[in-house]
């Protein structure tokens, strides 16, 4: 099945970037990003951001995360993905991230996926190293990767070693 993201979270001055792959099945019937249930990026998001970002409508957390002047979307544009992991991903296209941050003030993308992150460097990587923006790997915060970080006192451990507004 092809699956197309959604729209980025951004404006201009936005520091941050944080990058999925592409909606799971559970966001994409939410339409909003990291909607399923068992997906702990919004509490631990909520834990390093100090905002309760888990009990509000996708419209306030669109509105919060620009407050934050923290960006969202996703790496592929579109794919073709049976179900909703990443592993599963064929035929991906890319956003066009650098012309989406062109005018912004990111200095740091974060990717919340690890297939992502090594298809991003291939395709991006010399682009941002060039331009001064790091770019971190985030631990995934999918139901999938509890088998690493049991708990989300550990993963939200590894985040706050890693993330930062």
């Amino acid at each position: 099945m092809k699956v197309c993201c959604f729209s980025p979270v951004i404006d201009e001055n936005c520091t941050v970037l944080i990058l999925g792959s592409i909606p799971s099945v559970k966001s994409r019937e939410n339409n909003f990003y990291y909607s399923n249930p068992q997906n702990r990026f919004w509490k631990i998001l909520s834990a390093i951001t100090g905002t309760d970002l888990k009990a509000i409508s996708n419209e306030e957390k669109r509105k919060e995360l620009l407050r934050l002047n923290i960006a969202l979307y996703d790496v592929f544009s579109s794919c073709e993905i049976d179900g909703s992991l990443d592993g599963n991903i064929k035929k991906a296209e890319y956003n066009d991230i650098p012309s989406l941050i062109k005018n912004t003030r990111i200095k740091t993308i974060y990717i919340t996926s690890k297939k992502a992150y090594l298809l991003f460097l291939k395709r991006f990587g010399g682009y941002f190293e060039s331009v001064g923006i790091k770019i971190v790997s985030l631990p995934s915060t999918s139901g999938a990767n509890r088998k690493k970080y049991k708990t989300d006192a550990e993963l939200l451990s590894e985040w706050k070693k890693l993330f930062s507004v």
